[in-house]
């Protein structure tokens, strides 16, 4: 993991780092210096004993942005990180978010330019001066921040709509088509039904013409004569002879 020292009294840089999401703190010892990756010092004569392994980032004159930009120049020279994305994106896409962090920059940037300022071994009118600069570009500054954030912002609720109402119209489509699809498996099932239908019908129309061509074959051209009430007597030779009745002969 990165390790990233601040010298004091430049607390709002160990700020603004930690905010970016870096491991960030305050130096206490010198003699720590060579646990670090980069230090940000007042001066670089301060850890003349210490920087023979450690990159070094000078705070003296320079706004905060400035040395935030540094530290994380010398990080991707390293290796240690790949390049950095623009400090609005990377706290969140909500324009509060943004908003809020640029802010908070803002003061720290204040801050961090007249306390480098005031080290510098100038006149008073010519620091007054420069603070004035340096806080005028500083906030020129964080004022495009706050409106590339608003900006990314922005973008990304557009994106997310547009997002949300594809999403919506694949929903309807799938459901249109789900639907017929189930209207399309009636149709097949009903035409299969009367299909089967047909064809018991057919069935049963074949099998009634085969019973009676049956009936027929059998009847061999006899022609049949219906007696009514009849009465069976077997003849001398065997056969059967049948008689109608008295009342069947009336009633012929």
């Amino acid at each position: 993991m990165v390790r990233i020292a601040v010298e004091h009294p430049f607390t709002s840089v160990r700020d603004a780092l930690v905010q970016k999401g870096y491991n960030a703190e305050m130096l206490e010892k010198k003699t720590d210096a060579t646990d670090y990756d980069v230090i940000v010092v007042r001066d670089q004569d301060d850890l003349t004993d210490f920087h023979m392994s450690v990159s070094l980032v000078e705070a003296r004159g320079r706004t905060l942005f400035e040395i935030v930009e540094e530290v994380e120049e010398r990080l991707v020279r390293q290796g240690k990180i790949q390049s950095p994305a623009p400090m609005s994106a990377e706290h969140g896409s909500d324009s509060g978010g943004a908003g809020s962090f640029v802010a908070g920059a803002l003061t720290g940037a204040l801050i961090g330019a007249a306390a480098g300022l005031l080290l510098a071994p100038k006149s008073g009118k010519e620091l007054q001066e420069q603070v004035k600069v340096k806080t005028a570009d500083s906030t020129e500054k964080v004022s495009g921040s706050i409106d590339q954030a608003k900006e990314k912002a922005d973008e990304l609720k557009a994106k997310r709509e547009e997002k949300k109402e594809e999403k919506e119209l694949d929903k309807q489509e799938k459901a249109i088509e789900k639907e017929a699809k189930q209207y399309e498996k009636a149709i097949e099932k009903e035409e299969k039904k009367e299909e089967k239908a047909q064809k018991e019908h057919e069935k049963a129309e074949k099998k009634v013409e085969k019973e009676i061509k049956k009936a027929e074959k059998d009847a061999g051209g006899v022609d049949v004569v219906e007696f009514g009430e009849s009465s069976l007597d077997k003849n001398s030779d065997g056969t059967i002879k049948v008689e109608p009745t008295d009342a069947a002969k009336k009633n012929n």
